[in-house]
Parts: structure tokens; C-alpha cells; sequence
């Protein structure tokens, strides 16, 4: 006989935090695995066996739950589990196990941006690593001056993506294909050209534009390049 793998687990599973049409394939998955599933939402349960189902982080009372201290679950989390015969995860929320086993770097954030995208890369199941090293899965920068750009893009040869790809598998429950979320050779580059004639810039400007750059047609401060035709200048 199967172990029950969420035995002694209670497992608050309130209709208002539940869509419905997962909500009774959520609660035959929990009872068959031996967890004791309580039809209400009970804030002042916080044990270390007490979980609460809720729909995702945006939801009007996952902030009141999470204050208080509650283990917060997505439905996905809970279907993950049941299938692979795993127990629940114990930290702040997990919303599915998308990320089980994936570890991401995030390098060119600011603060807060970057603890957002750590809350999402736990909540999936994922770990975010603070240094660089070979057991890197993915590394997420904001454009390619990011201090690890150049590290990921030479050393490491595994996908460098933006945070539409991060979004992207947080909308979808799963880790979604790389290739239309990589980074582009010029983002985060603003460039100017000097000494190209006319129509010769236009096409310069195409390709700056196409790769994930701005063009100026003016240098300024804000200009991290400037290319020029060193015979015409």
C-alpha cells in the first residue's frame, strides 16, 4: 500500500481561495494522500502542519495570510505533489513546483527588483544563487551590462533570458522554451554613429534597434557607444 504522503497535514481549502474548477480534483488529491482537509480559511492556524490552498500571491487575502505566518500552497503545488508522491513544501508560499531543482542568478537589479525576483523563483520551487559557479540553470539580467553578462555569456554557455521569461513560466506553471526570451546583443545600449553617410545610418539605426538597442542621432551623456568611420571623420 502507498505511502500516504500528506498525512498528517491539515489543509485549510476555502472555496474563495480555490477556483473551482480545480477545487474538487484538489481535494480528492489531498484526502487520498492522507492530508485533513478543513472547507475554510483560518488565519489563526499557523502550525507547522497547517497549510492553506490559495489561488496565487495576487489574491485580496494571501498578504493577511502570509502576515500572520500561514504556509501558503498553490493548487499546482498540491497537484505536483500528489502525482509525485511528495510531501508539502514547508516555507512562506510555494505556488507550484516549476523551478524544483533549478537554480537562477539575477544580476544587474536593483534591490527590490531583485528580491521580487527571488520570491518568484522560490515560489516556483527554484533556488536563486547569489555567485556565480557551474550549477547555474538560468541567469536573468536586465541588459547586457549587467556585471554577470559577460561571466554567463563566456564561461557558463547557459541561457541569459529576461524577466518576460521569469513572468512567462510564473504565468504558465512550468518552465517555458528560452529562445524568444534571451537577451539581445545590444540591450541596455544606447549608440551613436559619427562620419556614415545618410542612408548608411538608417540602416545602422535598423539593426541598433533590432538587437535590442537605442539609436542616438545625437552624442550625449546617455550614449554608452559611439561608432564612427574613422576615415571620414
Amino acid at each position: 500500500m502507498a505511502t500516504k504522503v500528506f498525512k498528517g497535514a491539515n489543509v485549510f481549502m476555502s472555496r474563495n481561495l480555490v477556483p473551482p474548477e480545480l477545487f474538487d480534483a484538489l481535494h480528492d488529491a489531498l484526502k487520498l494522500n492522507g492530508a485533513q482537509v478543513l472547507l475554510c480559511c483560518d488565519p489563526s492556524r499557523n502550525g507547522p502542519n497547517d497549510y492553506h490552498v490559495i489561488a496565487s500571491h495576487d489574491h485580496e487575502k494571501f498578504e493577511d495570510l502570509r502576515a500572520k505566518g500561514c504556509k501558503l500552497i498553490g493548487p499546482q503545488c498540491v497537484l505536483s505533489c500528489a502525482k509525485e508522491h511528495r510531501v508539502l513544501p514547508n516555507q512562506g508560499f510555494t505556488c507550484c513546483l516549476a523551478m524544483d531543482g533549478v537554480n537562477i542568478l539575477a544580476s544587474g537589479f536593483d534591490k527590490d527588483e531583485k528580491a521580487e525576483i527571488a520570491k518568484m523563483v522560490t515560489a516556483m520551487g527554484g533556488v536563486l544563487v547569489t555567485k556565480a559557479s557551474s550549477d547555474v540553470s538560468f541567469v536573468i539580467v536586465k541588459n547586457v551590462l549587467a556585471q554577470k553578462y559577460k561571466w554567463a555569456l563566456n564561461n557558463l554557455k547557459k541561457p541569459i533570458v529576461t524577466t518576460s521569461w521569469l513572468l512567462q513560466c510564473w504565468k504558465e506553471h512550468r518552465v517555458v522554451p528560452q529562445d524568444c526570451y534571451r537577451v539581445l546583443p545590444f540591450s541596455g545600449l544606447t549608440i551613436c554613429v559619427s562620419g556614415i553617410p545618410a542612408d548608411e545610418r538608417k540602416e545602422m539605426e535598423k539593426l541598433v534597434v533590432q538587437n535590442g538597442g537605442k539609436y542616438s542621432a545625437e552624442l550625449t551623456k546617455r550614449c554608452t557607444h559611439l561608432l564612427y568611420d574613422s576615415f571620414n571623420v
